[in-house]
């Protein structure tokens, strides 16, 4: 046998198994929703709840929790990066709490314990409905398109030779 006839095979063979994986049984639907929703709470401003609300949606939807936790998971890095873009956005939106200042990170950088969480948990609230209002409406329009996507690709055999 040759090598590249064999790698080829391998390919298919995983790209089968990941498939499977993913899809664990679901509908177009499901995977639909699990998409939107594992994308959606994995970018969420919340650093230490993602994982909990996947689980969460993926029970309550009966979704697939390893194809949620990988997503939200994936998401991660996205995550980190839109933290503050959130943060500023929330702030532009809500003027509630504390504003950012020199004192108030003067005394959160210096130990000041209650002085940081004040700052953390104003920021978070803020950019959770920054999140709220820019993406959770986002991944209500994809959730749709997506789900129609997947039908027609579910429709389509892949190509063998």
């Amino acid at each position: 046998m040759r090598p590249k006839g064999i790698a080829q095979r391998v390919r298919a063979k995983g790209a089968l198994l990941f498939k499977g994986v993913l899809q664990g049984g679901l509908t177009p639907q499901k995977l639909a929703l699990t998409l939107c929703l594992g994308t959606a709470t994995g970018i969420m401003p919340l650093l230490w709840g993602t994982t909990l609300l996947s689980a969460a949606f993926a029970t309550v939807f009966k979704l697939n929790q390893g194809a949620m936790q990988a997503l939200n998971y994936l998401c991660y890095p996205l995550q980190l990066a839109l933290f503050i873009p959130f943060c500023r956005l929330g702030e532009l939106l809500f003027h509630v709490g504390p504003e950012v200042s020199v004192g108030v990170l003067t005394g959160a950088l210096h130990g000041h314990v209650g002085a940081a969480l004040n700052l953390i948990g104003w920021a978070s609230l803020r950019a959770i409905g920054a999140w709220l209002i820019t993406v959770a409406p986002l991944a209500l329009l994809v959730y749709p398109l997506l789900k129609v996507m997947l039908k027609r690709r579910r429709g389509v055999e892949p190509l063998s030779r």
